[in-house]
């Protein structure tokens, strides 16, 4: 029964850098007992450095290939890399991995009464996610709206679709232009 299926989830922080010998002088800082999250603030270059580099919650399929390889590989309590993307070069903090979630269960804060500004900040990483990929705004707009990508589409449907824009709008420096009223076609979640 499809009911049953669960996913394994990985809660993480990470820094983004522009070139391998950064990445690795950071991984040594951090192996040297400096602070992920302070590195991460000083250092990275994803808009999650705002809150010490942390993803929350997120399962497979939502981020990039060599990411993803590297974080669900690792254990808990890990840091691994320089893993490197079409981003650049990432040192990655595994701090709490779930084994068997309920891959419907709350937004990727793992938190269903996650406030609204960290629902933001999910949506702002998404966002940031998407257009590194190289997708067009109205794109991205698409992306969040696919129930594909879980957790952005939880986060879409929590906070509607007029903040979604805004976030998109302020990732990629221009207003996505609404689309007219009554055209919204399917949108719905459809009951499963």
């Amino acid at each position: 029964m499809a009911k049953e299926r669960k996913v394994k989830k990985v809660q993480a922080r990470h820094i983004l850098v522009g070139s391998k010998e950064l990445a690795d002088e950071l991984k040594a800082k951090v192996d040297g007992g400096e602070e992920f999250t302070k590195l991460a603030e000083e250092f990275s270059e994803c808009p999650s450095k705002k809150r010490g580099g942390d993803l929350g919650w997120f399962g497979k399929g939502a981020m990039v290939r060599p990411f993803e390889v590297a974080a669900f590989t690792a254990q808990e309590g890990d840091v691994v890399g320089p893993v490197k993307t079409e981003f650049g070069w990432h040192v990655i903090y595994v701090y709490e991995i779930q084994e068997d979630v309920d891959p419907d269960a709350g937004p990727p804060t793992g938190d269903e009464d996650a406030d609204d500004d960290t629902l933001r900040l999910v949506a702002e990483n998404y966002a940031h996610e998407f257009m590194m990929l190289g997708y067009t705004s109205k794109k991205v707009l698409s992306l969040f709206t696919s129930p594909h990508f879980k957790s952005a589409n939880t986060v879409y449907n929590i906070l509607g679709v007029d903040v979604i824009n805004e976030v998109i709008a302020q990732v990629f420096g221009q207003k996505v232009e609404p689309k007219p009223a009554g055209n919204e076609g399917d949108t719905q979640e459809k009951e499963s």
